[in-house]
């Protein structure tokens, strides 16, 4: 009796909550975001769409650490973002966006997200997707979609994006080279009704030499992260200068030249790994190790380091905002849990755990983490 009282009472006390399915009528309502600190969204990766199985989560969390689980089909590199009470989503066949309720725009299929952001000057979101072999065309393109006026534009860019990043109402993009042995970097206008795209510059590498980071800008230049150009345990800052197209290259970070500390250093997250707060760059290994970069000499000094046991989690991503640096962890047999660090010290400022997310993601959900934002104020 002793032993199934204690069985009950560790049920009732220890067992976590499962997220709450949400229906369109519940993002409708316009108080539904208003108690929400996170968003993240996880998605199946292409290859389980071969035969229609794909599908893709949108988990809000509120401040209590509660899920709001939303689905949807799923997209491979997907984004979500989050802009002053309003919600972009995505999958492979729609637009989502949630402000003042859910409006969905239905579009041709897209095989692989790249990026997502918000246009201040068209007060609407925008989102690229690398979208693959064109038949008719007989070559690469990607398709570039925006708000404008409320209503959702297509765009065509008739090339591969290796890599990309938004400053200012421009996107900046990595497009091949024909020979494939270099990259045009591309300014794109993105808040005009026609998009303008003019190149600045066409950065060549050595071979072996890889790309490490989406894109990240200032007034000045287009910055991105490599490895191999110098060495292949050396990580390096380049900075395409936007007026003159002068290319600057500055090391940031070197490693011990031994094959496993060069794969452990990788960075965990393509897309967060590098950027810009505060006029300084960031730049976060494999190891959470935080780097700040100043942008005019191209120095680097490790500001900080992320907790090592977080470094181990199956799950890992990051986003930042307001001087501020958010890491998400989570592993198949351990609580979810946020945390944020204030990005000049590395002090670490408050964390959420999100118990109920193990009920969603399993090892046989063949879930990816493809983004994480914050809200409210978190």
């Amino acid at each position: 009796m002793f032993i199934l009282a204690s069985g009950v009472l560790c049920f009732f006390y220890f067992r976590t909550e499962e997220p709450a399915e949400v229906a369109r009528d519940t993002l409708n309502d316009p108080d539904f975001l208003k108690d929400k600190e996170a968003l993240l969204y996880f998605s199946t990766a292409a290859d389980q769409d071969t035969f229609g199985g794909g599908k893709s989560y949108a988990l809000f969390a509120d401040k209590k650490g509660r899920l709001s689980s939303y689905q949807m089909k799923g997209l491979e590199l997907g984004s979500a973002k989050v802009n002053d009470g309003s919600v972009l989503l995505e999958d492979k066949k729609g637009i989502y966006t949630v402000q003042n309720g859910l409006h969905i725009y239905k579009r041709a299929y897209q095989h692989t997200g790249d990026s997502a952001g918000y246009i201040e000057r068209t007060k609407g979101f925008y989102t690229l997707y690398n979208s693959g072999y064109d038949k008719s065309g007989g070559s690469y393109r990607s398709e570039l979609y925006r708000q404008i006026d409320g209503r959702w534009k297509q765009d065509v860019i008739p090339h591969y994006i290796r890599a990309s990043g938004f400053f200012k109402d421009h996107l900046f993009a990595l497009t091949p080279t024909d020979d494939e042995k270099g990259y045009h970097i591309q300014d794109i206008q993105a808040d005009k009704e026609k998009l303008h795209t003019k190149s600045i510059a066409t950065w060549t590498y050595k071979e072996g030499t890889s790309v490490e980071s989406q894109l990240a800008a200032d007034d000045g230049g287009v910055c991105f992260v490599t490895r191999g150009e110098k060495a292949e345990h050396i990580y390096q800052m380049v900075k395409v200068m936007r007026k003159s197209g002068a290319i600057k290259t500055y090391d940031i970070a070197a490693y011990k030249n031994d094959e496993q500390t060069i794969y452990d250093s990788m960075p965990f997250s393509f897309k967060k790994s590098f950027f810009m707060e505060r006029r300084s760059f960031y730049f976060v290994d494999g190891f959470g190790n935080v780097y700040r970069i100043n942008p005019e000499t191209g120095k680097s000094k490790k500001a900080f380091t992320l907790p090592a046991s977080r470094m181990k989690a199956d799950f890992k991503d990051l986003t930042h905002q307001n001087e501020k640096l958010y890491l998400f962890t989570y592993s198949y047999k351990k609580t979810a849990k946020i945390e944020s660090f204030d990005l000049k010290t590395g002090k670490k400022l408050n964390d959420r755990t999100i118990p109920s997310l193990q009920d969603i993601v399993t090892p046989k959900s063949h879930l990816k983490l493809y983004d994480v934002q914050v809200m409210g104020g978190f």
